[in-house]
């Protein structure tokens, strides 16, 4: 125990640094990205193409009440050391991908990293996302980045229990280790694109 203990110490210490947390601020703001692109490629809410991949909706009890878009996963249960091997969905229209792909390049460089997820992820009106916190190294050493395609000033982000709203346009950081929710209390759809880049200091 003691040794994967230190082993566990050793990449969180490569991801996080020395803040003892992995974020400074629970919400970081990144840069500004066109979402034109993504909407006039994105789906209909009556569209089939969203209830594909429900893989994470039955995962995780939290995003039961979403629907996704997946292009990019990683395995959960990977761990520092081992292959990174990342799925791509074959299947998806090849300008929606060309458009979410475009953000997902502008993170890798931005953050030095690797895609490892990449989805559209979208809450229907009324819906709640129940407070929850990731855990797993697969999705805490990530930077979790969102970039809100559709959203309104009804929707709020909660994280560590103050409420944010996120621009559309705008890609954000936030710190899913903190406890994290989601309420639309407004009567259209919330879509966000939503990527994690695993940091270069992590992978074989």
């Amino acid at each position: 125990m003691q040794g994967q203990g230190a082993h566990q110490k050793t990449f969180r210490d490569i991801a996080w640094g020395s803040r003892g947390v992995k974020l400074a601020n629970a919400v970081e703001r990144l840069f500004d990205h066109p979402v034109d692109d993504i909407l006039a490629a994105m789906p209909e809410a009556s569209a089939p193409l969203w209830d594909v991949a429900q893989f994470r909706q039955k995962m995780f009890k939290a995003h039961s009440v979403t629907r996704s878009i997946v292009f990019n996963w990683l395995d959960n249960n990977w761990h520092p050391g081992q292959p990174f091997i990342v799925l791509r969905a074959d299947y998806l229209p090849a300008q929606l991908v060309s458009a979410a792909s475009v953000f997902a390049a502008a993170l890798e460089k931005r953050l030095n990293g690797k895609v490892a997820k990449l989805l559209l992820a979208e809450l229907a009106p009324g819906g709640k996302v129940t407070e929850h916190k990731d855990a797993g190294p697969a999705l805490v050493m990530v930077h979790r980045c969102h970039l809100p395609i559709v959203t309104n000033k009804d929707v709020s982000f909660f994280v560590d229990g103050k409420d944010y709203y996120l621009e559309p346009g705008i890609a954000y950081e936030f710190d899913n280790t903190r406890p994290h929710a989601v309420h639309n209390r407004s009567d259209t759809r919330r879509v966000h694109l939503m990527c994690d880049i695993m940091p270069s200091g992590l992978l074989a």
